[in-house]
């Protein structure tokens, strides 16, 4: 009689390893199409015609900190890579594999398409690094490794967002100085003025997104790779002035044991649906963390956003609509 309660509890454990494939749930593992875990971590997706495009870095080394603050840690090898991974329905990635095999270190890339070129935006060595490739998968070669202006400011966190009405890239980071920026990304790539600044505190993980005319700014806590209740400002405009702080969560929930790291927008034939996207960190930011993507309840008269948490849950990326088991 105790075989049955083990092998269902194995089973379980199976189902949840692969149920990415039929739904979205948070905080287990989540293997692509060819049975391997995903490797994305501070990432962002974007969409092209009907596919999606997942950019993220691998963490294959558990490498601890991109802070690099202690001897052991400016002593460990940083093998942070790009990774892409492409569906067409939220719920079944291909990996496609490193986009730029020859650099190491970069951490949170996030794609861009401020001209014909496609790039790739990431911190590495607490400055923002360019990858620019002909094609939007591979052959992404360095482009420029700078700080941020106006002050040269050296910056953790990266964070991208296209702006719906003007069509220009935005580069959002999270300064060494406690300001969380907003710069424009030139139409040749380069890093141009700042846009914006938020400077309520100590933040890092920018994620922004645009609901009904108000700009939604979420940001985590400086904690490391321990969670937080992760916070939620809002603006009438990009130049702010940025108000707000509120959780996204329940405070004692700590974001859903998660860090943000990218705000995605399905504009479906019924819906908008608004998609929060965080990384499940373990205690040194491995590849053995996992994700946590849940639907957002936007209210932009009441300037408020809040996390829908569902154990399993998908989006039908057409109609926008989202359904729970």
């Amino acid at each position: 009689m105790l075989g049955l309660p083990v092998l269902g509890l194995a089973l379980l454990a199976c189902a949840l390893c692969v149920s990415g494939a039929d739904w979205i749930a948070s905080n287990t593992v989540w293997l692509d199409t060819s049975g391997k875990k995903i490797d994305a971590h501070g990432g962002g997706v974007v969409q092209r015609g009907d596919t999606f495009y997942w950019i993220g870095h691998s963490g294959s080394s558990g490498s601890g900190s991109p802070y690099q603050t202690s001897f052991s840690d400016r002593h460990r090898p940083l093998d942070q890579t790009p990774m892409m991974y492409s569906s067409t329905d939220l719920l079944n990635w291909q990996n496609l594999g490193t986009q730029a095999s020859s650099v190491t270190g970069m951490w949170r890339p996030k794609f861009a398409k401020p001209n014909g070129s496609f790039w790739l935006f990431g911190q590495q060595d607490r400055y923002s690094l360019s990858l620019k490739s002909t094609q939007m998968v591979g052959s992404y070669q360095t482009s420029s490794k700078v700080y941020l202006p106006p002050s040269n400011y050296s910056y953790s966190d990266t964070g991208m967002f296209l702006d719906p009405d003007s069509n220009t890239w935005y580069l959002l980071t999270s300064a060494d100085h406690n300001t969380v920026q907003i710069n424009m990304i030139n139409s040749d790539g380069t890093v141009g003025a700042r846009a914006s600044a938020l400077t309520a505190g100590a933040y890092e993980a920018p994620g922004l997104f645009k609901a009904d005319g108000v700009y939604f700014l979420i940001v985590s806590g400086k904690t490391g790779w321990r969670y937080n209740p992760n916070k939620v400002f809002w603006a009438t405009s990009l130049s702010g002035p940025w108000s707000g702080g509120t959780d996204i969560a329940p405070q004692a929930n700590n974001t859903y044991g998660s860090q943000n790291t990218h705000e995605l927008v399905i504009k479906g034939s019924q819906q908008t649906t608004y998609i929060y996207m965080g990384d499940a960190w373990d205690s040194t930011g491995s590849s053995a963390s996992n994700y946590v993507w849940l639907p957002m309840s936007v209210n932009a008269n009441n300037k408020s956003v809040t996390l829908q948490y569902h154990d399993r849950w998908k989006v039908d990326v057409k109609t926008g609509v989202v359904s729970f088991p």
